[in-house]
């Protein structure tokens, strides 16, 4: 998950891609649920500034590994999609969840990791997608700046 050759990682959690006609009943009523598709494409579109940071992007969700690969070919993601449909991520780093439907499911948040597989910096919750991109880019900008 953490890259062995960029300065920082940037780790986002999210809840769910796809269609809307395929997500559980009720999704849009779930406060932080909505924005999944939009913040992939907002990193997707950002991803030179933290390439040229020299910071790798992942996006994990609790999505089967299938889904989020036909998800990121559809939506010309150039980064990892991860899958924690097992929840052993989540468990390990003891992130949030909630359920919906039958399906338990991360809530947004974004981690940037240094190197050596520190966190040093959290966005929870992550509210203004646009604003908490912008602020895990000059985060990591700033750690970079400061090894």
């Amino acid at each position: 998950m953490v890259s062995d050759t960029a300065n920082a990682t940037i780790l986002f959690a999210y809840p769910s891609t796809g269609l809307a006609t395929s997500l559980p009943p009720d999704w849009d009523q779930v406060p932080g649920a909505m924005g999944c598709t939009l913040e992939n494409r907002l990193f997707r579109d950002r991803h030179p500034e933290f390439t040229a940071a020299g910071v790798a992007v992942h996006g994990v969700s609790t999505q089967r590994p299938d889904e989020q690969a036909a998800f990121a070919t559809a939506e010309s993601i150039p980064f990892p999609l991860l899958s924690d449909m097992d929840l052993h991520l989540a468990a390990a780093l003891r992130l949030p969840t909630f359920r919906a439907g039958q399906a338990m499911k991360l809530k947004r948040l974004i981690l940037l990791i240094d190197r050596s597989r520190t966190i040093r910096h959290v966005i929870f919750p992550v509210l203004d997608i646009p604003s908490a991109i912008t602020e895990s880019l000059e985060a990591a900008q700033s750690l970079n700046s400061t090894t």
